[in-house]
């Protein structure tokens, strides 16, 4: 008899159960449809690879092209074992990171061949994290019990960081624990650490920061103890901002922390307030830090100084203006004039040789990510859950703003990556982390569906 997987009644696994024949008839319709929709995402990263092997004049079976063909495989792979899991979760959102991702690792190949085989490394690593998260006898209303845990392992990757932090790229910016030869940015860690924290945190007290609220002056505020947490995550931000010359990082964390915020409480005066102060912060970082000036004067008129302190920014601006609609052809453009494009600048380098299409299409694809994690969040039927997978979908959304809103030049460029596209295995690691917890979450609602 087919089986299914279902939740025990303790949470303390999977267990299996008889699966009724009309369930077994759709979970297989599913099952193709999204062999289907995973042929379909990688058939972007696999025309790619035969585009760049006439262009570069290499037969389809050269060394540089493996990295590409290993990640279609182990997306391929991780499909497998989700079915062989009997995984009854959404069916769209892996074939979506598929495709965002293998877009990245094409990027890789293109713009810097010798580190596509380090990325191919680090995605197996982050399919594997992503797979035993999303398949493992575990729950994730288990990590509302420890959010506090996870406040405290967030703050201490920060004192760390402050403390022994180094600057393997030379950018001016101690953002990486470790060796020069191997090291990771803790702020990919701690944005999924606190978005834990948050979810917890606002479940537990959101009935006191919306209804035991006590006068100061004009305004109708909770007690302090309940705000001195929403303050902390101010200074957070402020302090990444200033000691560590991270505006991206800051920027993401206070995005998600109000977008969390408004969802759990539902006013808006809330959002309202912590936009002025973080404006306010900002302002007073731009007055007395020369590191913050310089960023906000670049993104002002980067013409100031072309040849000098704005070089990548007008580098970009010159790859974005000649793109077009179609775009030069994959490795016709010129993308490598921009420093740091396969880190900070793949959407330009994506926009100047697709063009204006292949952008879209991007933004398509992120646009599908996101709504498909907000309408888990609205089926979640347990609060913490809700804002759990709330707050993993805006970490997502707000990151992708912030970067492509800088290679636009419409934000001061900031240091953070491109979700699944710029090379970086601690940013890698940390997405497909997000996803596997989406997957389980997404589980778990379709076996209480399945059960109610």
């Amino acid at each position: 008899m087919a089986r299914s997987l279902r939740l025990t009644p303790a949470g303390s696994g999977l267990r299996r159960t008889a699966a009724p024949p009309a369930a077994r008839r759709h979970a297989a319709r599913w099952r193709w449809r999204e062999l289907a929709l995973l042929l379909a995402a990688v058939l972007p990263a696999l025309v790619g690879a035969v585009l760049l092997s006439v262009v570069w004049e290499r037969p389809l079976d050269d060394t540089r092209f493996w990295p590409i063909y290993g990640f279609l495989g182990l997306v391929l792979a991780s499909h497998l074992v989700l079915v062989a899991a009997r995984f009854r979760g959404d069916q769209v959102l892996l074939p979506l990171a598929g495709a965002i991702a293998g877009l990245g690792m094409l990027l890789v190949t293109r713009l810097a061949p010798a580190l596509a085989p380090r990325q191919f490394i680090w995605a197996v690593l982050g399919t594997s994290l992503m797979l035993a998260v999303a398949i493992g006898p575990w729950e994730t209303r288990l990590l509302e019990r420890y959010k506090y845990s996870s406040a405290a392992a967030g703050m201490i990757l920060v004192a760390l960081t402050l403390l022994f932090g180094i600057d393997p790229n030379g950018s001016g910016a101690r953002l990486w624990l470790g060796t020069r030869s191997l090291a990771f940015q803790p702020s990919e860690i701690l944005k999924v650490l606190l978005v834990v924290f948050l979810a917890g945190y606002l479940v537990e007290k959101r009935e006191l920061l919306t209804t035991h609220l006590v006068r100061w002056g004009p305004f109708r505020l909770p007690p302090f103890p309940y705000l001195a947490p929403l303050l902390a995550m101010w200074a957070l931000a402020l302090a990444l901002l200033v000691w560590q010359r991270d505006l991206g990082a800051a920027i993401l964390f206070f995005g998600v922390f109000l977008v969390m915020l408004y969802v759990a409480v539902g006013q808006a005066w809330y959002v309202a307030a912590g936009s002025a102060l973080f404006l306010g912060g900002g302002a007073v970082c731009y007055a007395l830090f020369a590191h913050v000036r310089l960023r906000v004067e670049i993104w002002l008129d980067p013409w100031l100084d072309p040849q000098g302190r704005s070089y990548q920014v007008v580098q970009a601006l010159y790859a974005l203006g000649s793109g077009g609609l179609l775009g030069a052809g994959l490795g016709n453009g010129y993308p490598l004039y921009v420093p740091a494009v396969h880190t900070d600048f793949p959407f330009v380098a994506l926009a100047e040789e697709g063009g204006l299409a292949s952008s879209l299409a991007l933004l398509l694809l992120y646009a599908l990510l996101v709504s498909r994690g907000l309408q888990l969040s609205l089926r979640a039927r347990l609060p913490f859950n809700r804002l759990l997978a709330t707050g993993l979908t805006a970490v997502l959304a707000v990151q992708t703003m912030v970067i492509i809103g800088g290679n636009l030049k419409l934000v001061p460029l900031t240091g953070v990556t491109l979700p699944f596209v710029s090379y970086g295995g601690s940013s890698l690691l940390a997405n497909f982390l997000i996803l596997g917890v989406l997957l389980r979450m997404s589980h778990e609602e379709a076996e209480l569906e399945e059960r109610t």
